[in-house]
């Protein structure tokens, strides 16, 4: 499948906003797009490595929900794709 380039430009600019306050690292998933790790002291966001670029920026956009209204905001977020969040 082709991906626009507007969706690649804009993963690559909402990845780099967010390495701003956590890692963000890309890794084969099995069935998420996104996991959100809350339990160390520097979250980590680890990004699917075979879903799309369209797919990362609704995740992170999710994400920004959740960095904005708490971790409980995770439990509002958007249903598909799958941002999956681990507590500790």
């Amino acid at each position: 499948m082709h991906e626009s380039t507007h969706s690649l430009a804009a993963e690559r600019v909402l990845v780099r906003g967010l390495r701003a306050v956590l890692t963000v690292s890309y890794a084969p998933l099995v069935g998420n797009v996104a996991l959100l790790d809350t339990t160390a002291t520097a979250w980590t966001l680890e990004l699917d490595t075979g879903s799309s670029a369209e797919d990362h920026c609704w995740a992170m956009l999710d994400l920004l929900k959740v960095l904005s209204f708490g971790v409980q905001a995770a439990d509002f977020a958007t249903p598909s794709p799958v941002l999956r969040l681990v507590r500790g």
